[in-house]
């Protein structure tokens, strides 16, 4: 483990020696355990990131690029999903569980839902952009709210790109 560690901080180091002001990483820890994982991202951002500098991150580990990215382009066969800062992006999707007095065998179609998981009686919908039309649905369904969230990166990919979106 410390000579593949020291491997990729010696690629880094050379990589930023030349103090780009573009560097651009392709899954730049892929098949790194967390620890080393976390080590290469504190290194992208303190000696990169803080500099003003600009780092184009591709990796298919969206929990990364949510601790280092300030934009945010999802792709998904080929042509863009969804682009626009992070915090926007994270702002305008969220998680709500609604809990149904009956089975349900699919969840009702709601404008603003983009995707629902679950089953039964409970399921979740990662929803855009206000919950109003969603909330006022459910006042109707004879089912109650039981949890509400914000949307991780993952979970606003497969809304967006995935097999049902």
């Amino acid at each position: 483990m410390a000579a593949v560690r020291s491997r990729i901080a010696a690629g880094l180091l050379i990589a930023l020696a030349y103090r780009p002001e573009l560097l651009v990483l392709d899954e730049p820890s892929s098949g790194l355990d967390p620890i080393v994982r976390r080590d290469i991202l504190g290194a992208i951002i303190r000696t990169i990131a803080n500099e003003g500098r600009t780092v184009l991150f591709s990796s298919h580990l969206l929990e990364e690029i949510e601790q280092v990215a300030d934009d945010v382009t999802m792709i998904s066969k080929g042509t863009i999903a969804l682009s626009a800062p992070l915090s926007a992006i994270k702002q305008s999707h969220r998680c709500l569980t609604v809990r149904f007095a009956e089975s349900q065998a699919r969840p009702p179609a709601v404008a603003g839902v983009l995707r629902w998981d679950g089953g039964g009686r409970e399921w979740t919908a990662v929803y855009r952009d206000g919950a109003g039309e969603l909330e006022a649905a459910v006042a109707g369904w004879q089912a109650q709210i039981v949890g509400e969230r914000v949307a991780s990166l993952d979970e606003i990919f497969v809304a967006h790109a995935g097999p049902d979106s």
